[in-house]
């Protein structure tokens, strides 16, 4: 898992957003990521590699904060501008 996410990461950062959507969409679902569904959450909210669609980076960030990801917590509280609406699973 460690090398998929070096790997996902290094796509990441050097802009290859397509490539690093599918290996965190990997993450997320082969070895249930926090920080793979995060990731996932980022791509769909500011539309890197997808179209930008913020229900469905919500519903990514919601699972990674099932998992226990304080920057999925901190990034739907952003979005939501309030802690009513913004952690519920």
């Amino acid at each position: 898992m460690e090398a998929l996410k070096f790997e996902a990461n290094k796509a990441f950062n050097e802009d290859r957003y397509e490539d690093s959507l599918k290996l965190y969409e990997q993450l997320a679902k082969e070895f249930k990521s926090a920080d793979g569904y995060f990731m996932l959450g980022k791509h769909h909210n500011e539309g890197l590699g997808v179209s930008k669609d913020i229900q469905k980076a919500m519903s990514c960030w919601k699972s990674a904060l099932k998992l226990g990801s304080v920057d999925a917590k901190y990034a739907l509280l952003e979005i939501s501008q309030n802690t009513t609406d913004c952690c519920k699973a």
